[in-house]
């Protein structure tokens, strides 16, 4: 088998169009000839390097001009598929390069139990503080501390009075920027906030309650946030919602919730956002609940290939 006809039965082995027979013959010549194997591997690699550009490019589509990279990136072409390893008797042994996805929870996020902070009015003015509408810090149990939020009613936005009250927000501004130096220049890193939230009215209340967690990440001065909020959220550069909807229930069962947003290493803060929105207005909000907010960092390995476009 030469090599063009070998290759051709490599790409349509990836698409899974093989005959069981010509899947015998495919790894039969590899078996037999180590160059088949290395290229196999080449093109396997090729075949995921173009994957992942793909990706990335989809991704900086949608940034802003200023933000686009020129194209020299470490792409997941070394964790490809399809290496071979090594051959045991008659059967083929794949190793699947698994990179490293390091998990770091940021403590920049200040008092996500509730457990000594007092919530300030409107939108915070200053990192590390939590602040928002009408709220109340109680004694509870999430598995987390002995403290909760509980959250009583919306307020209007400062910066926009006439705007409609529809949901009860609590915010907090987290400093990014002791994480730039640390943060790959090529990877896309994953900033994920999680809470628990805890619908504690009897089951089937009416109107039914959507949680949510947000987050919204800024480049700029976060003291100058406040004046424009919310108004100024299209300035976001990315951003995450998650959210839970809730009709009570007969036992008192927190739920997690998480979202997630890519974040690069030029994010200079972050804006965390807990809301409780009722279904029907008006209507007064009784025994919803949240606790045990944290947020999570996970970065990309680097990895060895790069990708030169000539």
């Amino acid at each position: 088998m030469n090599d063009t006809d070998f290759l051709e039965l490599a790409m349509r082995h990836q698409d899974g169009t093989l005959s069981a027979a010509e899947i015998s013959a495919f790894e039969a010549a590899m078996q037999a000839d180590p160059t088949k194997r290395k290229l196999f591997t080449e093109a396997q690699l090729r075949s995921m390097a173009l994957h992942e550009r793909f990706r990335q490019e989809a991704f900086h589509r949608h940034l802003p001009e200023k933000q686009r990279r020129a194209w020299h990136t470490n792409p997941a072409a070394a964790m490809a598929a399809g290496l071979v390893s090594g051959l045991f008797c008659a059967s083929l042994v794949w190793a699947v390069a698994a990179p490293i996805v390091t998990s770091e929870r940021l403590h920049a996020l200040v008092d996500g139990g509730f457990e000594y902070s007092q919530v300030e009015a409107g939108f915070p003015a200053r990192i590390g503080v939590w602040s928002g509408d009408a709220v109340e810090i109680s004694a509870g149990d999430a598995g987390h501390g002995g403290r909760q939020l509980r959250f009583i009613s919306p307020q209007p936005d400062a910066a926009n009075p006439n705007g409609r009250a529809i949901s009860c927000d609590v915010f907090q501004l987290v400093d990014l920027r002791p994480l730039q130096a640390a943060q790959s220049k090529d990877g896309d890193a994953v900033l994920e906030l999680s809470a628990s939230f805890l619908d504690a009215r009897p089951l089937n209340t009416r109107p039914s309650v959507t949680c949510f967690c947000k987050i919204y990440v800024f480049k700029g001065d976060p003291t100058k946030l406040r004046e424009t909020w919310p108004l100024n959220i299209t300035d976001a550069v990315a951003s995450g919602i998650a959210e839970v909807t809730t009709l009570g229930g007969h036992t008192a069962a927190w739920k997690r919730v998480t979202a997630k947003c890519l974040v690069s290493a030029e994010a200079d803060f972050a804006v965390i956002q807990l809301a409780a929105l009722p279904n029907l207005r008006p209507s007064k909000l009784t025994s919803i609940y949240a606790d045990d907010v944290q947020l999570t960092l996970r970065t990309p390995p680097s990895l060895p290939v790069r990708i030169v476009v000539r």
